[in-house]
């Protein structure tokens, strides 16, 4: 029987799904010549991109490469059996395969989905009317700022635009919030680029400012008649009340009337979850020291209390939804309008948000004939490949659907169809706020909701490769332990279903679970900064394996405050903050001095530059005093560094040029390099200027990083989301403590009646808990989405516990009430929970071990080598004139001249006697020695660190500081070439090139003075002459 050619492979943690992947698609193109032209392969990163293009091409490279069966890979093995091909004959195809996709390598189609609907818009820009070469938006957080800002300041010029953001500044201030409109704004605005309010924001389109402001006066008044009903309701209590001579004292608590008497005098602001309100109807409403009479009375008087009661809860159904909906219909009001500034914004920069292109290919592509489409996109796939599909969106899925049929239909010459390959698991779907919906995959796996003819074949993935045992054991138990706590039953049978893993081969594995006590501990982040701490230093105590342990947070705002405790503790990390481009100092300097040139008069500005300058000098403070007023005299002294001339470059060039003046890049920086591309990219779209520049980095700053070096010996911080399909040897989870049912302002759209609601048949609500009191239709929504917050919060924890290889620790709160039970709407309360189960929970024990503990030993991972920086800055004046007339006879004296700098700089890179030939090869790299001269060059600076005078100068054990910086109490800045120390003698050293001259000593002697009244004694004073001859003279 044949296998369908839709496959869906169930892949849980570590299953190895790159591997399933990678086969399928080797299947494929190495029984069909030129077979990866018709393959359209789908992730959602380029990390996941480039990996598989890795993978793909590797093993084809291997395969090339493999003669004997003996020496095969596993991955050879597999493909060779389900082929049945001999070993020769797939070597060969393998070899051959290989060098076709080399050879065409743009039809190698390994893609993300954006950059795929992002070559569909091209590809249809024409029809579309948009720009051929328009600009993908990636920033939209930009945009609708600025659209935003765009709109308000309309305000005044459009009457009815006017009216609305008035009101609505004044409401804000009436209800003791800020009159700041500007956040709301963006807040409703930011549902314009969620795929999950698209169709609900679609039937808004057509509404007016008018229709809204009719639907805003319709609340107000039916708010003002649920008021008015909840009032007449309290008013009726009070008098039956005081017409039966009851006393307040008479009701249990007082609770009754006091509750009656505050709605009675407009208090609104109630809720019905006290237990006295629960049992109304059914509970004794009298005080337990009441007489006999009085209990009767309040007994007769029950069931009137009850019906009123009721009423007011009926009417405060209604008031609550009201409001709930008040509250979004003036930014709703202006939807339309923000909708319509970014509209224009783009056309008048030709650019696109990415956001948008799913729904274009929607609106306008995606039922276009499939043929055609193919056509115009000059391909024709047959075979799908989607990876991470728990993480595709509805509509990203909805647009791939005629591609696919068309190809899963459809037969080839030797009448064969496409085929379809799915990857995925529900267990780590966890980008529902982007669209990703786990339900789409779960359906399709359980045989539901198949968009094709053709049924698919469901593969479970079993066995687990990545971690070791202990883990693998570890998180099979939990998870179908803990999975009682999912109340959908399709949720709870897939973490019961879904964590029944194999183990591979590989022993051993640990799991610690460590809960802290918070209750009197003033900073908590001290307190997990310890934790994490003492967890690095016990599985790597000499800080040899930092790169294989990485630390998993579900806030960047836990990232930051761990960063910093580490950091101070002398721990190497790497994290979201630390890749910052801002983050670099020599960045923040280098932007103080683009700010210097547009606010030269700035006292913080300029004070930020001194700052930088005189950072790790002798007396800092009188530095930056004596020359904050004379900023570009100093500079130019110093540094050589003309600020009149920086002004007149480019931004670029003025950046390159100050960091050669500064060397601020001895070797490579990353961070400088990712500015300067910033930079040239900031020109290139928006042209040249400071100021252009400073506005766009601004904007910017907390958002431009780097990309993550594969290869440091530091401490990983990540959030859970970021490390998603990642490994790491070790993982450490602290503030494990995740509420599951959080929500980050969400909102839900409920349907209504448009007869009662203005022809509105929606409206958009807050998602509380009292949405269960708005009705039936509410009450099954807000349970619907209460589900699937608990799905994405254990989505997240099995992402969290199923990254390590070796060791996973978890840091979580000892959260346990008085009477010993536990909170299970907490991740804390799941760990202890589970405990209980197994029978090892103690109040008074802290930490909790399964397996066995091993450290680490020394990371396999090393720094990539250091490549100088290079600079392209040209000095490219109109003319200059030469005042050295060597420069253009090339006398012998100027050669002489320009060769002793050279030597002089040389020496500067020189401690040892060692160092000589690193110096020499570096400044050969970077282009300073003439190759002619090399041999000369290095002959003189032998001789100089070999000199019987002054090699003892030269020898290892010494401290050495080379042309460092000496601020004279006066504020002068002086920089002896040389300075050795032994003890608390020192040894000054200047390089000079030709004759003597006197004032040579006087210089000398001021360094000499300089380190005196530092407290140092001045053995001796050497200038040391480069000449055909080296003559040093001690003075």
């Amino acid at each position: 029987m044949n296998e369908s050619p839709f496959k869906i492979y169930n892949a849980s943690a570590g299953s190895g799904k790159t591997h399933t992947l990678t086969k399928e698609y080797l299947k494929i193109i190495l029984t069909s010549k030129g077979g990866y032209r018709q393959i359209l392969a789908l992730t959602f990163t380029n990390k996941a991109v480039d990996e598989m293009k890795s993978r793909i091409l590797e093993s084809l490279f291997e395969f090339s490469n493999t003669d004997s069966v003996t020496h095969a890979s596993p991955l050879f093995l597999d493909v060779q059996k389900e082929l049945d091909l001999d070993t020769e004959v797939l070597r060969k195809r393998a070899g051959e395969t290989l060098k076709d996709i080399l050879h065409n390598y743009a039809f190698f189609d390994v893609s993300t989905l954006d950059k795929f609907t992002h070559r569909l818009i091209r590809t249809f820009a024409k029809d579309l009317k948009i720009p051929q070469n328009f600009e993908v938006v990636l920033d939209k957080d930009l945009l609708l700022n600025e659209a935003v800002s765009r709109l308000i300041l309309k305000a005044g010029q459009d009457p009815l635009l006017t009216e609305v953001l008035l009101d609505f500044a004044l409401e804000k201030i009436e209800d003791d919030k800020s009159w700041d409109i500007g956040l709301d704004l963006i807040g409703i605005g930011g549902l314009l680029f969620e795929e999950n309010h698209k169709k609900q924001l679609e039937k808004y389109g057509s509404k007016s400012i008018a229709d809204f402001l009719d639907l805003k006066k319709l609340l107000k008044t039916r708010i003002a008649g649920s008021e008015a009903k909840m009032k007449k309701a309290s008013v009726s209590a009070l008098e039956l009340i005081k017409e039966n001579n009851l006393e307040f004292s008479d009701f249990s608590s007082s609770y009754f009337p006091k509750f009656m008497l505050k709605i009675s005098n407009g208090g609104f602001d109630i809720d019905f979850g006290a237990k006295w309100k629960q049992n109304f109807d059914d509970a004794p409403l009298y005080a337990k020291k009441c007489d006999e009479s009085t209990k009767l009375v309040l007994d007769s008087l029950h069931q009137d209390f009850s019906i009123l009661f009721g009423l007011i809860q009926n009417a405060f159904s209604e008031y609550s939804l009201l409001r709930n909906a008040y509250r979004s219909i003036v930014p709703l009001t202006v939807l339309n309008s923000i909708q319509q500034e970014i509209k224009t914004l783009q056309e008048e920069r030709d650019q696109l948000s990415i956001s948008e292109f799913n729904t274009i290919i929607s609106k306008e592509i995606k039922n276009q004939p499939a043929p055609f489409i193919y056509e115009r996109l000059g391909e024709k796939y047959r075979h799908y490949f989607i990876d991470e599909f728990q993480d595709t969106s509805v509509m990203q899925w909805e647009n791939l659907q005629p591609l696919i049929d068309n190809a899963l239909a459809g037969y080839d010459e030797n009448g064969h169809t496409g085929s379809l390959f799915l990857v995925g698991d529900t267990k780590q779907a966890i980008y529902r706020w982007r669209g990703g919906r786990a339900e789409q995959f779960l359906k399709l796996t359980s045989g539901q909701d198949n968009p094709f003819v053709i049924a698919p074949a469901v593969k479970m993935l079993k066995t687990n490769y990545r971690s070791q045992a202990e883990i693998i054991k570890f998180n099979n138990d939990f998870f179908q332990n803990i999975s009682q706590f999912l109340n959908k039953p399709v949720y709870n049978a897939l973490f019961v279903e879904g964590n029944k893993q194999l183990q591979n081969a590989k022993e051993g594995g640990y799991v610690e679970m460590r809960f802290l006590d918070e209750d009197d501990v003033d900073d908590k982040d001290d307190l997990y900064g310890n934790a994490v701490l003492e967890t690095i230093n016990k599985v790597d105590p000499k800080g040899k394996a930092y790169g294989d342990i990485c630390i998993l947070v579900r806030s960047n705002k836990h990232g930051v405050a761990l960063a910093d405790f580490l950091t101070q503790n002398k721990v190497q990390v790497i994290s979201t903050e630390s890749l910052l481009i801002n983050s670099s100092e020599k960045v923040r300097f280098l932007i103080a001095l683009l700010r210097y040139q547009s606010m030269p008069n700035d006292p913080a500005v300029r004070y930020e530059i001194l700052s930088f300058l005189s950072k790790g000098k002798n007396k800092r403070h009188e530095l930056i005093t004596a020359h904050l007023n004379q900023l570009n005299t100093f500079l130019a002294n110093t540094y050589g560094l003309d600020m009149s001339f920086m002004r007149k470059q480019s931004v670029y060039d003025g950046l390159e040029l100050a960091i050669k003046q500064f060397d601020l890049a001895p070797d490579n920086d990353v961070y400088l390099i990712s500015l300067l591309d910033t930079v040239l990219d900031v020109e290139n779209k928006d042209g040249a200027g400071v100021q252009t520049f400073l506005e766009y980095w601004d904007k910017k700053k907390e958002k431009l990083s780097l990309s993550a070096p594969a290869t440091s010996n530091a401490v990983r911080i990540m959030t859970i989301h970021k490390a998603k399909g990642l490994e790491f040897p070790v993982v450490i989870f602290p503030y494990a403590n995740e509420d599951i049912y959080r929500r980050f302002r969400k909102n839900m759209w409920l349907p209504v009646d448009p007869e009662d609601f203005n022809g509105f048949s929606t409206l958009l609500i807050s998602e509380k808990k009292e949405v269960l009191q708005y009705g039936a239709i509410a009450a099954e929504r807000y349970t619907e989405e209460e589900q699937k917050m608990e799905l994405d919060a254990f989505n997240l924890l099995y992402v969290a516990l199923t990254r390590a290889e070796k060791a996973l620790f978890i840091i979580s709160k000892k959260e346990i009430a008085s009477n010993g039970a536990h909170n299970a709407s907490h991740y804390s309360g799941l760990f202890i929970h589970y405990l209980k189960e197994k029978g090892l929970w103690d109040g008074n024990q802290e930490i909790y071990g399964f397996g066995t503990f091993s450290r680490l030993e020394e990371t396999s991972l090393r720094a990539p080598k250091s490549v100088p920086f290079q600079y392209t800055f040209k000095n490219r004046p109109g003319f200059s004139i030469l005042a050295a007339a060597g420069s253009l006879w090339d006398t012998e004296r100027e050669t002489a001249i320009a060769q002793g700098n050279l030597i002089h700089t040389i020496l500067s890179h020189v401690e040892t006697k060692d160092d000589v030939e690193a110096a020499l090869a570096f400044f050969s790299r970077r282009g300073d020695i003439p190759p002619e001269t090399f041999q000369e060059v290095r002959d003189t600076i032998n001789k100089i660190v070999a000199h019987p005078q002054l090699k003892p100068y030269y020898k290892e054990g010494l401290i050495v500081k080379n042309e460092k910086d000496i601020i004279t109490q006066k504020g002068k800045l002086l920089r002896p070439d040389r300075l050795v120390f032994e003890g608390n003698e020192v040894t000054v050293i200047d390089y000079k090139t030709g004759k003597g001259d006197p004032t040579y000593h006087q210089q000398l002697y001021e360094y000499a003075d300089a380190l005196e009244e530092m407290g140092y004694l001045v053995a001796r004073k050497i200038i040391v002459y480069s000449n055909t001859v080296i003559l040093p003279e001690f003075i």
